[in-house]
């Protein structure tokens, strides 16, 4: 595991997290055929996906068979409507796996990561800090090591306590280089004039595999970035109210499960984009992101149903465009990634310009997301995303709720109706 933390004139820290990878593959095909194939090439996916439209799921694990001759079926079901599972190991392992997935102890794929990986865990972090240029903002980073329980080198390290400090997490088949980072870094520098401790947590090692593998260790991985804030808690004096954990993917469950193994305070606050749905809809909450991780766990969900999560799993769930295919994406990653592009745009906004959303029943979020309407709207109205630095704890319990809202296709995403009467009502309702 890796983490990189910036803010202006930062550093870098790096840190070793799995020296093994599982021999695993595996394919994961989203009705029709979109998610990518989940071998260390991706170089048959649209071969499988062309066999999977032409013959069905239940025919890919033999071209998955044909296609890998030195592995074998270990296990092949649908996890959910969606979502087609078919996993294979090699010929040398599979004798040690039987059985189908039933349960976290029973699983095979638990077993087998649990003999190849063990409990070892080795972590280190790393501290980026932006430097502005005297006439424009440069984006380039200067780095050094901050490592976890060296208090030295943190104090050697541009953090300051007194700065917001936001931690970022890509999900699945992420790295240091993840396209959330490239979007979120530049919009958190461009506020408070770049005054930000940005952390950008790189567990690459972890989840650049196959997708049963990367969201087994989603939780080890919470564990260590929860042993991490401690450590700038207790030992760079960084305040929990201070603090916001903004995860995407399975980055959005590494959150909730840092925020479960905390031991020196609680999350104030987690901002989940798009939180992953494959082998996470059905899991413990014990297992997950839930609103009992933080404060205020406030959710925005874009790809409800293949990639994400689909119900309410926050204080408050912001459904973009109902949730599902976001206007200009023609597949399913496309409205993934649209998460954390409109949260990246709602940092540049305040309440007057931001994504100004409809309350809908929460027990209404199946007719959102499926027949894209809202029986009876509530008549409350919250604007999704911001930075909410500084906000008081009355303003966050006002913001509870289903809430949805309508985007443009590309840049800016914010429709231009935003600006109307209703908003200007809005607004100066929050103002008495």
């Amino acid at each position: 595991m890796m983490m990189r933390m910036r803010n202006r004139g930062g550093k870098r820290l790096q840190a070793n997290y799995f020296d093994t990878q599982m021999p695993l593959l595996s394919s994961g095909l989203m009705s029709p055929g979109q998610l990518p194939i989940l071998d260390e090439q991706h170089g048959r996916q649209e071969q499988l996906e062309r066999h999977y439209l032409a013959h069905g799921p239940s025919s890919v694990e033999q071209q998955l068979l044909r296609l890998q001759p030195d592995y074998k079926l270990l296990y092949s079901a649908e996890h959910h409507t969606y979502f087609h599972l078919h996993t294979l190991v090699p010929q040398d392992n599979a004798n040690r796996q039987t059985g189908p997935l039933k349960s976290e102890k029973e699983s095979p794929h638990r077993r087998l990561f649990q003999q190849v990986v063990g409990n070892t865990l080795t972590a280190a972090f790393g501290l980026n800090v932006m430097n502005k240029g005297d006439q424009e903002q440069n984006q380039q980073f200067t780095s050094e090591p901050v490592n976890l329980y060296d208090a030295a080198s943190l104090r050697r390290s541009r953090f300051s306590p007194f700065n917001p400090t936001r931690i970022l997490i890509h999900g699945w088949l992420g790295n240091e280089n993840a396209n959330m980072y490239n979007e979120l870094l530049p919009a958190y520098f461009d506020l408070r004039n770049g005054n930000y401790n940005i952390f950008t947590v790189d567990w690459g090692r972890g989840a650049i595999a196959d997708y049963i593998t990367a969201s087994y260790r989603v939780k080890p991985v919470g564990q260590v970035l929860a042993k991490f804030v401690d450590f700038l808690h207790q030992e760079a004096g960084m305040r929990f109210e201070d603090l916001q954990l903004v995860g995407f993917s399975m980055g959005a469950h590494v959150a909730g499960l840092a925020g479960k193994h905390l031991q020196t305070g609680r999350l104030r606050m987690i901002r989940a984009l798009d939180p992953a749905l494959p082998f996470f809809r059905y899991a413990k909450p014990k297992e997950r992101l839930t609103a009992e991780d933080a404060d205020y766990v406030e959710v925005l969900h874009t790809s409800v149903g293949s990639y994400g999560f689909d119900r309410p799993v926050g204080h408050v769930d912001f459904y973009a465009n109902w949730g599902s295919q976001q206007p200009g994406c023609f597949w399913h990653e496309c409205s993934h990634w649209r998460a954390f592009m409109l949260f990246a745009e709602s940092l540049a906004r305040d309440q007057a310009t931001g994504f100004l959303s409809q309350g809908c029943p929460a027990a209404e979020w199946q007719q959102l997301t499926r027949f894209h309407r809202c029986p009876k709207d509530t008549g409350v109205m919250q604007t999704m995303g911001g930075d909410l630095a500084n906000v008081s704890a009355e303003f966050l319990a006002q913001r509870q709720g289903v809430y949805y809202f309508q985007t443009n296709d590309q840049p800016p995403y914010v429709l231009a109706q935003n600006a109307s009467s209703k908003r200007a009502a809005h607004i100066q309702e929050n103002k008495k």
